[in-house]
């Protein structure tokens, strides 16, 4: 018999044979688990940002919109204001 003889006649046994069944899904699942864990950002600092920029935001946004009304019809502020006004 020569070697490719041999050869097919090792590949006919070897297609018999039962491959061994192996289950490494739940090892596989907790590893990418504890992996993405590791890997989340924090999100307590961007919450700190967001806090600390809402706080500025707000009054800039009052002072805002009481300059636009006294920018948009300025009679009103002379009847508005405290100092002088009419009203």
């Amino acid at each position: 018999m020569n070697e490719e003889q041999r050869l097919r006649q090792l590949a006919r046994i070897a297609r018999r044979e039962e491959p061994p069944h192996v289950d490494v899904a739940r090892r596989v699942m907790a590893r990418l688990r504890r992996r993405e864990a590791e890997a989340a950002p924090s999100v307590r600092p961007l919450a700190w940002v967001a806090a600390g920029s809402a706080a500025v935001a707000i009054p800039l946004a009052v002072a805002a919109v009481n300059i636009w009304l006294h920018l948009a019809n300025p009679i009103l502020g002379l009847f508005l204001e405290q100092s002088g006004g009419l009203l």
